[in-house]
């Protein structure tokens, strides 16, 4: 399976720009593949780009390594005169805006984190390359 395909399952527009295997540690690079975004507050379309910026997102480990998602965001200008935002970030469905897991691992987490303790959870969850602390085990199990 090519790392294209793993990506895909996250969002269809997602392309790999490049990965590299550090330790235990996956880094891919991607972005969207597409000119526009909505804006989120006033469903307006823009192709008008301001700005960049890279966003460090953990996804489900592959082969006992940790997977860190460098994903290449985007700011748009809102070209719409009534909205209150001149720019926005562009949203990505399998992240929540400011989250640093996806909603994947998160829900991974929370089916572990219901079975068992947090401390056991904390604990089967690094054999496998994923690091969270059992505090934030209890946070993802609260939450749901």
């Amino acid at each position: 399976m090519k790392l294209e395909e793993l990506l895909k399952d996250l969002d269809e527009d997602l392309i790999a720009k490049e990965y590299k295997r550090i330790e235990n540690e996956i880094y891919i690079t991607c972005e969207k593949n597409s000119n526009s975004s909505t804006c989120p507050y006033c469903n307006e379309l823009s192709s008008s780009i301001h700005s960049k910026y890279t966003r460090t997102i953990v996804d489900l480990p592959i082969q006992n390594n940790e997977v860190k998602l460098l994903l290449i965001v985007r700011k748009f200008f809102c070209t719409n005169p009534n909205c209150n935002h001149k720019t926005f970030g562009e949203r990505f469905d399998f992240v929540f805006p400011k989250a640093v897991r996806t909603k994947r691992l998160d829900d991974y987490i929370n089916k572990m984190g219901l079975r068992d303790n947090s401390m056991d959870t904390v604990r089967n969850l690094k054999d496998i390359g994923i690091n969270v602390s059992s505090n934030t085990v209890l946070r993802i199990v609260k939450k749901n």
